[in-house]
């Protein structure tokens, strides 16, 4: 009988073992810390995570909303796409809940058949005032449904997450790059501007009819921070906390046009990140409060 009550304890303690095991095991999926500043990284965080990636020759912004949603900001040119699927492969991507293409330009959208082609996209963002033109430029793959969205159109992304549409409108400008979608997403207080390609045309209409939607804590700098574009008084209408400029030149192999755009964020107290000088920028926030994180290769 000695054998049995034995084997009884090491079942009991075995059960036990697994038990703890699992239990520890759901503790670590389950902890996800909301304090950007008390997180170690993006993986542990449960906030708005934007991820301004550095890519040689275009445009690509990855955002994942509090509720796990993926969102894709453009997909930069076919050269950039070895770069490009090696930062989806990182974040084990094989799925995107949107993607959104700003714009006909192929620093903007040249990657999309290579994208298309190994992820899977669910819900394609395009403004409707061009959207023959980037279809054009890229055929759209039918299975994914099209959301064309317009000037002064807010879309709900998330639970806490809203997409406010400022251009393009109505007449469209000739240059193709002034049509491109401008945007903000809204998380609690905090406000992210989007410009894509934009120049001062468009900015110049921007603070004529949506003046009050411009102000924002972060800006993506038009035109990989372009002299056509960021006039100073966009920057003073939007008066941006942080400034990234996705462009592939660092910052001493600038043009003089772009070194102005440079002094003028400086003037304007922006902190300016060049994601070829800083790599890639992350941005966490949960809302109220914001942290950068800055991941060089």
């Amino acid at each position: 009988m000695l054998w049995k009550k034995e084997w009884r304890w090491l079942l009991v303690f075995g059960v036990m073992f697994l038990a703890g095991c699992s239990i520890d095991s759901h503790l670590q999926e389950a902890v996800k810390v909301e304090d950007p500043y008390e997180s170690e990284s993006e993986q542990d965080f449960s906030g708005l995570v934007i991820s301004y990636w550095a890519l040689p020759h275009g445009e690509s912004t990855l955002v994942r909303l509090p509720q796990g949603k993926t969102m894709l900001i453009d997909t930069g040119t076919a050269e950039d796409w070895p770069v490009l699927s090696e930062y989806l492969a990182e974040q084990k991507l094989t799925r995107l809940n949107y993607l959104v293409l700003t714009n006909d330009q192929p620093e903007h959208v040249g990657g999309y058949s290579l994208l298309s082609k190994q992820i899977l996209v669910e819900n394609v963002i395009v403004p409707k005032l061009i959207k023959q033109t980037i279809e054009r430029a890229v055929p759209l793959r039918s299975g994914a449904k099209q959301l064309a969205v317009e000037a002064k159109q807010v879309i709900a992304l998330d639970e806490e997450v809203s997409m406010h549409v400022l251009l393009p409108d109505e007449p469209l400008f000739l240059s193709p790059q002034n049509n491109s979608l401008v945007f903000r997403l809204q998380h609690g207080h905090l406000r992210f501007l989007f410009t894509s390609g934009v120049n001062e045309k468009a900015e110049e209409r921007l603070l004529e009819r949506q003046a009050d939607q411009l102000k924002a804590e972060v800006l993506k700098v038009g035109d990989e921070g372009s002299n056509q574009g960021t006039s100073q008084p966009f920057l003073t209408a939007v008066d941006p906390q942080i400034a990234i400029i996705q462009s592939g030149k660092p910052r001493d192999k600038m043009k003089d046009g772009q070194s102005e755009v440079l002094e003028r964020l400086g003037e304007s107290w922006a902190e300016t990140y060049i994601t070829s000088d800083a790599g890639t920028i992350m941005i966490l926030s949960n809302g109220k409060d914001y942290r950068i994180l800055k991941q060089k290769k």
